[in-house]
């Protein structure tokens, strides 16, 4: 058994005092990968197949005591094999020989690897690269909270993993070079060339994010960090009520808490025929479900906004949202947006951590919370017409912040970038927009400045003052009650999402983010940040808003390329 596990996620977010509720959501951290060995490069999966190594590690499952924890060793032929960590030794079975899974609990693992999502470790499902599990014999146990594992031959070290800590049903395994939970699997963006994109902001226009959900005739899927709004529930119980198939996916642990609003209106979805499930199993995969989407038939819609009243409501937050569809101009082949993401919340609402409502609702405890009532001016009404344009979905953990910082480095004139917080000066994303702004890129960041933001955001823009990249705290002045947009345009394409500029949103929780590449949407979003900013007091150079904003000056429009997230 592990000598040490460390303790699970507690409950009781009721306590948690209101400026973490409000500030960036956080993650456990992760234990860091395993480093090369003696003799050996298979800690970061370099090795041939026909080296000694270590090829997995499994030190924290969720059974009683651990047991069932396991190793897997690749062993090219029979030897004097053995393995140590300093403290404990153990022989190998003398007659194994290839990929074989040592345990001090064989009968456990097997049940462990029998439940696991993945086809190629599951005995029981017939696949013949399922690894021979063999009983350790001697005394070995894998360490929780660290350890410095050595696979020896006649007593001499062939490879060597060392790690710091495992989170609870994490595995770490050579070939990914990283801890991962059971039932997670990285996904490469894809992206859908000629899609009909309108971009809005809120809280102009409430409408957007909900009209989909209302015309929805065969499927409607909503993802969300939270769900307390009563129009939201009353288009999801209609579409049940006329035989679409309903689902919603939701976290368990919020920030703050669950609140009770939102399990009375989980209880009437419920009772609608609508299937709820919230992340809370006993291992979960993110620290935080966070994104905020959903799939309407073939429309997308992707928010940085919550589904409650202060967000999609319109009552109080600065946000952006988009809403993707089929152009006609693909080849029925190429796929949707919608379909993209249908797959990811298909995906995500069948894994082991997705509790059904009423098993989730019988041990969880629900607070009570204020309601946002705001009422703001119209002023930045969403495009008359779609445009038609070329949308990659990003997705964290995973592939979001690479692309994101990957595409801001290659940006050519104009990165603007709107969050309620950032993860400090020498977070990846903000070290990005710095870099950019070093090479004469125009960069300006505009943050929160609400009053649980405030000071951290002035610290930051402080600190960065003697660098060419411009970073302001947002005066909504009437407009909107306060920032909580993630998004950015970058030339002359914009990224939307639910994605929060801090190592634990980038590393650890589910986001989902669309990146589009058309120069009318990325100049609609600039018209929407250059009011914003002025709104601060300061004027954003004409330049960077693009063909809107050159309009508007009366000047010509300054000619960007076109750029590619996929």
């Amino acid at each position: 058994m592990s000598r040490t596990r460390p303790n699970r996620r507690s409950r009781v977010a009721a306590l948690v005092l209101l400026l973490a509720a409000t500030s960036a959501v956080c993650a456990l951290p992760v234990a860091a990968a395993p480093v090369d060995g003696a003799g050996s490069g298979a800690a970061n999966g370099s090795a041939a197949a026909s080296e000694p190594r270590i090829v997995e590690l499994y030190p924290n499952p969720t059974t009683p005591e651990n047991r069932g924890e396991y190793l897997v060793v690749s062993l090219p032929e029979r030897g004097n094999w053995s393995l140590s960590d300093g403290y404990y030794d153990a022989d190998l079975p003398a007659n194994a020989s290839g990929t074989v899974t040592l345990s001090m609990a064989p009968n456990r693992t097997a049940a462990i690897l029998g439940e696991s999502a993945e086809p190629s470790r599951n005995r029981e499902s017939g696949a013949t690269d399922a690894p021979e599990i063999r009983r350790l014999t001697d005394h070995f146990p894998l360490s929780a909270s660290g350890d410095r594992i050595e696979l020896r031959r006649n007593g001499s070290p062939v490879d060597v993993v060392a790690y710091d800590r495992a989170r609870e049903g994490y595995r770490w395994r050579a070939s990914w070079g990283e801890w991962r939970p059971r039932g997670y699997a990285p996904r490469s963006p894809r992206r859908t060339a000629g899609a009909n994109v309108t971009p809005f902001v809120l809280p102009d226009s409430p409408e957007p994010p909900v009209e989909p959900l209302r015309g929805a005739d065969d499927r409607l899927f909503v993802a969300g960090y939270t769900l307390t709004s009563e129009r939201v529930a009353d288009a999801l119980a209609a579409a049940a009520d006329r035989g679409v198939r309903v689902r919603v996916l939701l976290e368990g642990s919020p920030v703050g808490g669950f609140s009770a609003r939102s399990a009375r209106l989980l209880d009437r979805l419920a009772a609608a025929g609508v299937e709820v499930r919230i992340l809370d199993g006993e291992v979960e995969r993110f620290r935080f479900h966070h994104p905020k989407y959903a799939v309407a038939d073939d429309r997308a819609v992707v928010l940085t906004e919550n589904w409650k009243p202060s967000g999609t409501g319109g009552r109080s937050n600065r946000g952006w949202g988009v809403v993707a569809e089929p152009s006609g101009r693909a080849a029925p082949t190429d796929g949707t947006v919608a379909d993209d993401l249908a797959a990811l919340f298909a995906a995500d609402f069948e894994a082991r951590d997705a509790r059904p409502w009423p098993a989730f609702r019988a041990d969880a405890e629900f607070h009570e919370g204020g309601r946002a009532n705001g009422s703001y001016p119209t002023r930045f009404d969403a495009p008359p017409k779609p445009a038609t344009a070329n949308v990659t979905v990003l997705t964290a953990p995973g592939n979001a912040a690479d692309r994101i910082v990957a595409r801001v480095d290659a940006a050519d004139e104009r990165v603007l970038a709107v969050a309620p917080r950032v993860g400090g000066p020498d977070d990846r994303i903000v070290r990005a927009l710095r870099r950019a702004a070093d090479r004469g890129v125009d960069v300006h960041l505009l943050l929160s400045d609400a009053w649980y933001d405030r000071e951290a955001n002035r610290n930051l823009s402080e600190t960065l003052a003697d660098e060419p990249i411009a970073v302001d705290l947002a005066e909504p002045r009437g407009r909107f009650g306060k920032v909580h947009a993630k998004g950015l345009v970058v030339d002359d394409a914009a990224v939307v999402g639910s994605l929060n500029w801090n190592p634990s949103a980038e590393t650890s929780n589910r986001e989902v983010l669309l990146a589009v590449e058309d120069e009318s949407v990325a100049d609609f979003y600039a018209r929407a940040y250059a009011a914003d900013w002025r709104g601060g007091g300061v004027f954003l150079p004409v330049t960077l808003l693009g063909g809107l904003g050159v309009a508007l000056a009366g000047a010509a429009a300054v000619a960007r390329r076109e750029v590619a997230f996929g």
